[in-house]
C-alpha cells in the first residue's frame, strides 16, 4: 500500500514536469526564467542560472578547445523521465543533460548566437523547431507574419550553410597543415558534419512544401557534394611555389604536383576525415571520385597537345603503374574506395594513341641517338689516338651505350607496363640490326682508307673485340623469344663485322708468308726445313700482335692461322712438283713432311689453336707417300677421306703423284675406294681440302 502511494505522488510530479515541458517546447517565445521544479532532494531542472549556462555555452577551455556540445536534451529528459515512471529510478539527471538549453526557446537571435558560435549542430537543431514553426499557421500570427518568418529562417539557413561551408572547404587542407591546430580543427568539422547529418535526416521526413516554402533547407548533401569538388579542384590547381627542376618539363612537374597531392589528401580523408561522417556517406569514394575525375580532365587535356617522349612517359606511367598500384591499392584507400564507381584516369583508345605515340617517340629517340654514337666513334678512328685497354684487350665504349640505351629504354617500358615493352621490344632490335649494318659499312669504309693509321691494327682489334659485347646481348634476348630469323640475321651481321676484321688482322701475315710457300713448291721444296723454320718465326712474330684481342677472338684467330698453315703446306705438297719413284726418296719426303706437319702443329697448340681436328691431315699424307703395299695405301686414303670427307679424287691424285711407281691400274683401284666413303659423308664434317685448289 506505501509503495502505491508513492508510485502516485511520482506520477503526479513526473506528469506536471511534462507539462511544463511541454508548455516550453510550443512557446519559445517565453523568455522568463522559472525556478526550478524540485522533486525531493532531486532538482530536475538543475542548479544553473540560464545566464550562466549561456556564459559557459560560449566560453572555451584553456586549453582552446570548445566545451562539448550538449545532446539533444529535450530527448534526453524525457528519457530519464520515462525511466522513473516505468523503472521508479530516481538517479541524478547526467551532467551531459542541460537543462537551460531545453528550456531555451528556439530565437533567430538564438540561432545566429549558435552560428557565430560555431556550434552547427545545436544551430540546426533550433534552426529546424523554428522551421517548422514558420510552416506552421496560427490563430496568433498573420500571413504577413508567417512570410516573415519563413523568411529569416530562409536567411539563417544560409547563413548557417555559409559558415558550414567554409569548414567543409578547407578541411582537407587544415587537417593537412602542420601550422594548425588539429584538435579544434577537427571538433569544428565534427559540428559541421553533425550539422550536416542533422538537416540531411530532416530533409528525408520533409515534405514538398517545406522545399516550396524555405528552399535554402534543402538539397544539402548536393551542396555538401559541390564544396568538396570545388575543395578538391582548388587544392589540385595549387603548384608548388618552387623554381622548377630545368630537367623535367612543366607537364612532368605538373603530373608529379597532381599526384603527389592525391595521394596525400586522400591518406588525410581515410584517417581523419572520413571517422567524423556517418558510413552510408561513402566519404573516402566522394573524394577520391573528384580527385580523380580533375586529374582524368588534365591528363585529357595534355594529351591534346603535341608530348615528347618524356611527357608520353610520364602519362602512361601514371595510367599503368602509379594509379592502379600506388593509389588504388594503398592500404588506406583499397577497402575504403569504392574504385569501381571511378572507372579509369584515361579511355582506352587515347591510352592506346598514347601507346603508339610513346613507341614511335622511342623508336625515334634511339635511331637518332645510335648515328650520333656511331658517328662519334668512326671520328675517333680517324685520330691519332690509341685504343683504351681493359683487362689487357682493346676496348670500344660505343657497345656498352648501344646495349645501355636499348637496356634503358626497355626498362622504362617495363614500369610502364609489361604489355607495352613486349610490343616494343622487337622495334628496338629492329634499330639494333639497322645500327649493325651502319656499323658494319663504317668499319668497312675506315679500313679502306686507313690502312697506313698509326694505330690501325688496336682500332681493329678492338671492333672484333666489340663484337662480343653485342652477340651476348642478342642472348639476352632469348628469353623474349625473339623469332629465329631476326636472331639469324643479327649473328649473321656480326659474324661478317668479324669476318672483315679477321681477315684484316690476317693479310699482312699471309702476305708476307707467300714467299716461304712459294719456295716449298719448287723441286725438293718439300724437304726444306729451313723455310719451313721461317714460315714459323714469322707467323708467331704476328701471333704477339694479336694478343689484346679477347680470349675467344685470340683462340678463333690461332685457328685461322692453323688451317692456313696445314692448307697452304697441303696445297704446295699438290703442286705436282716432285715426283719419286724410289721407296728410299719416298719415304724421305716422308719424314720430312711429317717434320714440318710437326713445326705447324706444336706452333700452334701452343699459342691457342683449339684445332685438333688439323693435326692429322698433313702426317696420313706422309703415311700415304710412304707406305708401298697397294692395300696398305688404299686402307690409307680411305682413312684420310673419312677424316676429311670434301677430299677430291683430283686431290687424291696429286697426292699420288709423289709416287710415281703406281700403275693406272692401282691409281684406279685405291680411287675406288672413295666413292663408298662420299655416300657416308656427313653434311657437318670439317671442311679442309674444300678451301684448296690444285692446279
Amino acid at each position: 500500500m506505501r509503495r502505491a502511494r508513492e508510485a502516485g505522488r511520482w506520477l503526479c510530479l513526473v506528469y506536471i514536469s511534462l507539462q511544463r515541458l511541454q508548455r516550453y517546447e510550443e512557446a519559445p517565445h517565453r523568455r522568463e526564467a522559472r525556478a526550478p521544479l524540485g522533486v525531493g532532494k532531486m532538482s530536475f531542472l538543475g542548479s544553473h542560472s540560464a545566464a550562466n549556462n549561456a556564459t559557459e555555452i560560449k566560453a572555451k577551455s584553456k586549453d582552446g578547445k570548445r566545451p562539448e556540445k550538449p545532446m539533444n536534451k529535450m530527448k534526453a529528459a524525457k528519457k530519464h523521465l520515462l525511466k522513473i515512471i516505468l523503472c521508479g529510478n530516481t538517479e541524478k539527471i547526467p551532467a551531459n543533460i542541460d537543462v537551460m538549453e531545453i528550456r531555451r526557446p528556439a530565437t533567430v537571435e538564438h540561432v545566429e548566437e549558435s552560428i557565430n558560435s560555431g556550434r552547427f549542430h545545436s544551430a540546426i537543431q533550433e534552426l529546424i523547431v523554428l522551421q517548422h514553426k514558420a510552416l506552421r499557421h496560427t490563430i496568433s500570427n498573420s500571413q504577413e507574419e508567417l512570410q516573415n518568418q519563413q523568411e529569416k529562417v530562409s536567411r539563417l539557413y544560409t547563413h548557417l550553410w555559409a559558415q558550414m561551408s567554409k569548414i567543409f572547404h578547407t578541411s582537407v587542407s587544415a587537417l593537412s597543415s602542420q601550422n594548425i591546430d588539429e584538435p579544434v580543427a577537427t571538433a569544428e568539422l565534427k559540428e559541421a558534419v553533425n550539422a550536416l547529418v542533422e538537416q540531411v535526416n530532416e530533409e528525408k521526413k520533409s515534405d514538398s512544401e517545406t522545399a516550396a516554402l524555405i528552399p535554402e533547407s534543402r538539397e544539402w548533401m548536393a551542396k555538401w557534394e559541390e564544396v568538396v569538388k570545388q575543395s578538391v579542384k582548388e587544392r589540385m590547381c595549387q603548384l608548388p611555389q618552387t623554381t622548377r627542376d630545368k630537367t623535367t618539363s612543366s607537364v612532368s612537374d605538373e603530373l608529379e604536383h597532381m599526384g603527389k597531392t592525391i595521394k596525400s589528401d586522400l591518406y588525410v580523408v581515410a584517417n581523419q576525415i572520413k571517422p567524423l561522417y556517418p558510413e552510408n556517406f561513402d566519404v573516402c569514394t566522394i573524394y577520391a571520385k573528384f580527385y580523380i575525375q580533375h586529374f582524368s580532365l588534365q591528363l585529357n587535356t595534355i594529351t591534346e597537345y603535341g608530348l615528347d617522349e618524356q611527357d608520353t612517359t610520364h602519362l602512361l606511367v601514371w595510367v599503368h603503374y602509379i594509379y592502379p598500384n600506388e593509389i588504388m591499392k594503398h592500404p588506406d584507400l583499397v577497402h575504403n574506395v569504392s574504385w569501381e564507381k571511378i572507372g579509369p584516369l584515361l579511355p582506352l583508345e587515347k591510352i592506346l594513341d598514347l601507346e603508339i605515340q610513346y613507341a614511335l617517340s622511342v623508336v625515334s629517340l634511339v635511331e637518332d641517338l645510335m648515328k650520333k654514337s656511331l658517328d662519334y666513334e668512326a671520328k675517333f678512328w680517324t685520330e691519332e689516338k690509341l685504343p683504351t685497354l681493359l683487362n689487357m684487350v682493346y676496348h670500344s665504349e660505343l657497345p656498352f651505350d648501344i646495349i645501355q640505351m636499348l637496356y634503358g629504354q626497355m626498362e622504362g617500358a617495363n614500369k610502364v607496363s609489361l604489355q607495352l615493352a613486349k610490343q616494343l621490344l622487337p622495334l628496338l632490335v629492329q634499330q639494333l640490326a639497322t645500327f649493325l649494318k651502319r656499323y658494319k659499312a663504317k668499319f668497312e669504309e675506315f679500313i679502306e682508307a686507313n690502312k697506313k693509321h698509326k694505330y690501325f691494327l688496336p682500332i681493329v682489334i678492338a671492333n672484333i673485340n666489340s663484337c662480343d659485347n653485342y652477340r651476348e646481348y642478342i642472348r639476352s634476348l632469348e628469353k623474349h623469344h625473339l623469332e629465329d630469323e631476326v636472331k639469324s640475321k643479327l649473328h649473321d651481321t656480326l659474324r661478317k663485322i668479324e669476318r672483315i676484321g679477321f681477315d684484316t688482322l690476317l693479310e699482312d701475315l699471309f702476305e708476307e708468308l707467300q714467299p716461304s710457300f712459294r719456295k716449298l713448291s719448287q723441286k725438293n721444296g718439300l724437304c726444306s726445313h729451313g723455310t719451313m723454320v721461317q714460315i714459323i718465326k714469322i707467323s708467331e712474330t704476328y701471333m704477339l700482335k694479336f694478343k689484346t684481342l679477347k680470349v675467344c677472338y685470340y683462340q678463333e684467330i690461332m685457328e685461322n692461322i692453323h688451317l692456313y698453315l696445314v692448307k697452304e703446306y697441303i696445297k704446295r705438297i699438290m703442286k705436282k712438283k716432285v715426283s719419286q719413284k724410289s721407296a728410299e726418296q719416298q719415304k724421305i719426303i716422308a719424314n720430312q713432311i711429317i717434320e714440318s706437319a710437326s713445326l705447324i702443329k706444336d706452333c700452334c697448340l701452343r699459342n691457342g689453336s683449339k684445332a685438333e681436328w688439323l693435326n692429322d691431315a698433313i702426317p696420313k699424307i706422309a703415311e700415304i707417300i710412304k707406305l708401298h703395299d697397294i692395300d696398305a695405301i688404299r686402307t690409307e686414303v680411305a682413312s684420310l677421306a673419312s677424316q676429311y670427307p670434301d677430299i677430291s679424287k683430283h686431290q687424291v691424285g696429286a697426292i699420288l703423284y709423289i709416287k710415281g711407281n703406281l700403275r693406272n691400274s692401282e691409281l684406279k683401284y685405291i680411287m675406288n675406294i672413295l666413292a663408298d666413303i662420299g655416300e657416308s659423308k656427313e653434311e657437318n664434317s670439317p671442311m679442309l681440302f674444300s678451301h684448296i685448289a690444285v692446279s
